[in-house]
């Protein structure tokens, strides 16, 4: 099937816009150019785009490329080439290109548009992409024109109509969309910016070793396998602190690395901008890196390997780590994940737990630690997150109700939040005020579930010091652990915009 005439590149638009101007004898053309992700083209799109045509002489449209379309981890639901091959088959469209950029500022820069056109729903609620895009219409000497159309949604039609989700999480999410408006929900994620926050934990470079599996050696009963890439991530504490970066104006952070092969420079360049570091340094240890190696394949793992020492810190250490937390009282929410390697010594959660206002602890379980950390180590904590399996061996019950022991460990915590997360089931939060609170799961792309943890604990802690009701701070920490989990690892953080556009996806 021959390629369709209308569908440009960029650069081939631009050349081709440019001799259309210039024909000898000819009036110069009158462009519009009209810029979405036009997912699921529908009739509002249809009729917006008649009367774009009419505006001028040569309607092109540009389309958002399918890795920066920020509604969610389940969008586009359709990719850019057959984006692109729905707009060319209307008659009123003359050329169709995809962007290059996350907005469409450079593209008009490119394309010099006299008109640019935007649904009628933009004209009062301007968003800073719009904005900066009419100032360079308004640079080009061109004018921005809003077009009164059928008003649809691509995004509520694919909620609709083609959902990824189970009956069970669409009826929650129709009943969360009747109790709270989108206003509400954004709101709520936007109080944290002036929280004074401080993390607490050991960081951690996650490292993922890709392989392919050539098959056994032949002199010994083992699987060989050939290298062939590896990248690398800033874990850990330092993770949680970039995540909260996004959302918080300033975030502190004390963490700790080894005295050997301490990478303590390459740590500091993966933290974000408004993230202030102060770290304690272990010695006779590395810094902890955990090595996991995949069949590069099916993208599957094959086994994991620990770099570590979990030797307890020196009373030397100790002092000094508490005397980095003596102003620890300074800040409206202290934020504490504890790996289990041996940061927080006794007399370090005697500091946190005494000096802090408002203290949100994760203890996490793993290979190196399991059965052996618990969050019975610490005497308080306002908030707690623990994931089902921790829950679990701090009861010693392996198939108690989830409810009495969450009830149990906030008592013996005096917490006044606690959240489990149960994976796929989603997670269950109390409050000793309200009570229970059960949502669903919102990831419909698993990638890696390392992290999402993190991403869950750390945007709840700031919910939770802010008072957020239980099922607005349970939806915004199952949507922050559906980003984590569409990525690997810690490759991405948390975003802020991102992140709404996730929101607003769920609100259509």
């Amino acid at each position: 099937m021959p390629e369709n005439s209308k569908v440009k590149t960029l650069s081939e638009l631009a050349e081709l816009l440019a001799a259309r101007r210039e024909v000898p004898g000819e009036q110069r053309p009158v462009v519009v150019q009209c810029h979405g992700v036009f997912d699921l083209l529908h009739i509002g799109h249809i009729r917006y785009l008649q009367k774009a045509r009419e505006l001028g002489d040569l309607l092109v449209v540009t389309a958002t490329p399918d890795r920066f379309v920020n509604k969610g981890p389940h969008r586009p639901a359709f990719n850019e080439k057959h984006r692109l091959d729905s707009l060319a088959a209307l008659d009123c469209v003359d050329y169709v290109a995809v962007n290059e950029w996350p907005i469409a500022a450079e593209a008009l820069r490119l394309l010099k548009p006299d008109i640019y056109a935007k649904g009628a729903e933009f004209r009062d609620h301007k968003t800073p992409e719009l904005i900066a895009e009419e100032e360079v219409v308004r640079e080009l000497g061109g004018k921005v024109e809003f077009i009164d159309a059928v008003r649809s949604s691509s995004s509520h039609l694919i909620n609709q109509y083609l959902s990824q989700f189970d009956e069970a999480t669409d009826a929650y999410l129709r009943d969360f969309r009747a109790r709270h408006s989108l206003q509400d929900v954004i709101r709520c994620v936007d109080q944290a910016r002036s929280l004074r926050v401080l993390v607490v934990g050991e960081a951690i470079i996650d490292e993922y070793y890709s392989c392919a599996a050539i098959g056994q050696s032949a002199k010994a009963p083992i699987l060989a396998a050939r290298y062939e890439t590896h990248e690398r991530y800033a874990g850990g504490a330092i993770a949680v602190a970039n995540h909260l970066a996004a959302f918080c104006d300033r975030v502190d952070l004390l963490s700790m690395v080894g005295d050997a092969d301490a990478e303590e420079a390459w740590l500091r360049s993966q933290l974000k901008a408004n993230v202030q570091a102060n770290f304690i340094t272990k010695g006779n240890s590395p810094t902890i890196v955990k090595r996991r190696y995949l069949e590069s394949y099916f993208q599957l793992p094959m086994f994991a390997i620990n770099f570590l020492s979990d030797d307890p810190l020196t009373e030397d250490e100790q002092r000094d780590t508490c005397r980095r937390l003596e102003q620890v009282g300074q800040y409206d929410v202290v934020i504490v994940t504890d790996y289990g390697h041996q940061m927080m010594a006794p007399g370090v959660i005697e500091a946190l737990a005494k000096g802090a206002k408002y203290l949100a602890v994760n203890t996490q379980s793993n290979a190196a630690n399991k059965g052996f950390h618990t969050i019975s180590k610490y005497p308080r904590a306002d908030y707690v997150s623990l994931a089902e399996h921790e829950l679990q061996l701090e009861c010693r019950s392996r198939n108690g109700d989830l409810s009495e022991m969450l009830m149990g460990v906030g008592q013996h915590l005096y917490a006044t939040t606690i959240a489990v997360t149960l994976g796929k089931r989603g997670c269950l939060c109390y409050n000793r005020r309200t009570g229970f609170h059960q949502a669903p799961a919102l990831a419909t792309k698993v990638v890696d579930r390392v992290g999402a943890g993190d991403a869950f604990f750390g945007f709840t802690s700031l919910c939770a010091a802010l008072d957020t009701p239980l099922d607005i701070l349970a939806f915004l920490g199952n949507v922050a652990g559906a980003e984590a989990v569409a990525v690997v690892g810690n490759k991405q953080t948390l975003d802020s915009l991102p992140l709404k556009r996730h929101i607003e996806s769920l609100f259509k």
